[in-house]
Parts: C-alpha cells; sequence; structure tokens
C-alpha cells in the first residue's frame, strides 16, 4: 500500500482527522473545568489528580498498545481508541461524582494510548519512506491545530451548557469511529501482522532501554 500519498487521500484525511478529533477534544474541555470544578465543587488537587491521572494511564498503557497494533492491527487499535475516547468524554458529561471523573480520565488516558501508536504506524505503512517524513508532519500539524482550537471551541460551546463541550467531543469521537470502520482498510495482511508480532515478541521495553 506504499502509494504516493496523492493517491491516498481519503485514507490519510480520516487519520488525521482521528488524531485531530482526539486532540481537539481534549482541548474542548480546557475552558469549562474551572467552571465545572466550582460547579462539582472540587478541589484544585483533586483537578491536578485528574489530570495526572489521564496520563498515568496513557504511559502505562502505551507500550501494550503499541505490541496490540503489532498483534491485532492497526485499524482495529484505532477503532478502539476511538470509540473508548468517546465513552470517557460521555462519563464526564455525566457524571456527578468524582470516582466518575477518575474512571473517565483512565480511560481517556488509555483511548490515547491506543490512538497515538495505532495512527503513526497505519501512516508508516502506507507511505513510502521518501514521504514518511512529510506524513509525521501532517500529523504532528493535525495534533497541534486541535489543541490550538480545541479551547475556543470549548469555551463558544460551553456558553449553551457546562457539560456540552464534553457531550460535543464524544458526539465528533463516535463519528470518527464510525467513518474508520467503514472507510479505513487494515494496511497489512494477516501473514505480515502475524511476522511483526513475532519480532515484538522478542523485544520488552526495558530490554529495549538497556540496550540503548
Amino acid at each position: 500500500m506504499n502509494k504516493p500519498i496523492k493517491e491516498q487521500k481519503a485514507v490519510l484525511i480520516i487519520l488525521l482527522s482521528n488524531i485531530f478529533i482526539a486532540f481537539l477534544g481534549i482541548g474542548l474541555i480546557i475552558p469549562v473545568m474551572p467552571s465545572f470544578m466550582n460547579i462539582m465543587h472540587l478541589s484544585g488537587s483533586t483537578m491536578g489528580y485528574l489530570v495526572a491521572v489521564f496520563a498515568v494511564s496513557q504511559l502505562v498503557m502505551s507500550p501494550f498498545a503499541g505490541r496490540w497494533v503489532d498483534r491485532y492491527g492497526r485499524k482495529k487499535i484505532i477503532i478502539i481508541g476511538l470509540f473508548l475516547f468517546g465513552v470517557s468524554e460521555l462519563i464526564f458529561g455525566v457524571g456527578t461524582n468524582v470516582s466518575v471523573f477518575y474512571l473517565s480520565r483512565i480511560l481517556g488516558g488509555i483511548s490515547a494510548a491506543f490512538i497515538m501508536p495505532g495512527v503513526t504506524a497505519y501512516v508508516a505503512d502506507i507511505t513510502s519512506v521518501q514521504e514518511r517524513p512529510k506524513a509525521m508532519g501532517y500529523i504532528s500539524a493535525a495534533i497541534s491545530l486541535g489543541f490550538i482550537i480545541g479551547p475556543g471551541i470549548g469555551g463558544f460551546v460551553a456558553e449553551y451548557g457546562i457539560r456540552l463541550p464534553f457531550f460535543l467531543a464524544a458526539a465528533i469521537a463516535f463519528i470518527a469511529c464510525l467513518s474508520s470502520i467503514f472507510i479505513l482498510k487494515e494496511p497489512m495482511t494477516k501473514e505480515q501482522l502475524a511476522k511483526v508480532s513475532a519480532n515484538t515478541k522478542q523485544t520488552n521495553f526495558m530490554g529495549d532501554l538497556k540496550n540503548h
């Protein structure tokens, strides 16, 4: 599938949209968090813990997600990541106690750990060595764009309801999930995945660190 980028615009747009949507969803909720904190009577330390839980769950899950991308395929992991992201935003939007918010942030971190390696591996699979840096640059731009415009959209939407940005983020994620199911095709055959997975089993995170 190493065709020129020009011949794979639809696939690349879907992949970039997935990354963009994930980081747009994160950005959407930033402006409403202070108000949400006051309404739900959450302390500053609790809000800090909620941010930390997201980061820690992403950190812990990322090595596993990277392996699963090679074992089960890029498309499946991307779809699962988008679905989990949608669920996490929905849970946060309807949540009424701190334990639910923690669950939401844990799922959000896991979803980010799934989406990032899935998309980057997919892009690497479908691009040539010459065009891969350009494609990875597009991914970086999509991430930055999501972070930049997310807060602006979130602040505007929050005027109509403090929980609305969470529901909007969930809806966008579910739409992206459905579009990925129907438009994306697994770039690697079962045989290729089995071969890559076998090579992956011979390595581990700590071993890779020691070797470098």
